[in-house]
């Protein structure tokens, strides 16, 4: 996992966030990446929210950028930082998920790959639309 290429705002990837930190047999491991609860774990999908700027690769070493991850599981209460994303509203997203708006975290290029399917790689790109109501989320979670 980790990817060599400059990510643009509004592409979907994947995320290692790390193991599940309740399991006795992956947790505590001794490198990275590690999940501690409450913090968000697992491999999931993400949308990069910075822009292109913040993006890059920091010399030779991987960048970083701002990513917001989404989950399959439905939100206790619906908030406004949680966007809801109906099933293969984007290909790369099959099952109907939420951007979950208040979990926006800076990570590693290290982290990120891209989405497999089964005939490769996806390339997908949320719509200006839905980088709108991800944006929304966000301005709902920071306050701002």
């Amino acid at each position: 996992m980790g990817i060599t290429f400059t990510p643009r705002r509004g592409g979907i990837l994947m995320c290692d966030f790390g193991p599940d930190p309740t399991d006795p047999i992956t947790f505590p491991l001794g490198k990275p990446p590690v999940g501690v609860a409450p913090e968000m774990w697992k491999i999931r999908p993400v949308v990069v929210v910075s822009p292109a700027a913040l993006n890059h690769k920091h010399g030779t070493g991987p960048g970083v950028c701002l990513v917001v991850p989404f989950s399959a599981t439905p939100p206790r209460t619906e908030d406004p930082w949680d966007v809801p994303f109906a099933a293969k509203a984007s290909p790369s997203l099959r099952k109907a998920s939420w951007a979950k708006c208040a979990a926006v975290t800076l990570v590693s290029h290290a982290r990120l790959d891209r989405v497999i399917t089964g005939r490769g790689y996806r390339g997908d790109f949320l719509s200006p639309a839905d980088m709108t109501r991800v944006d929304e989320g966000m301005r709902a979670a920071l306050g701002l």
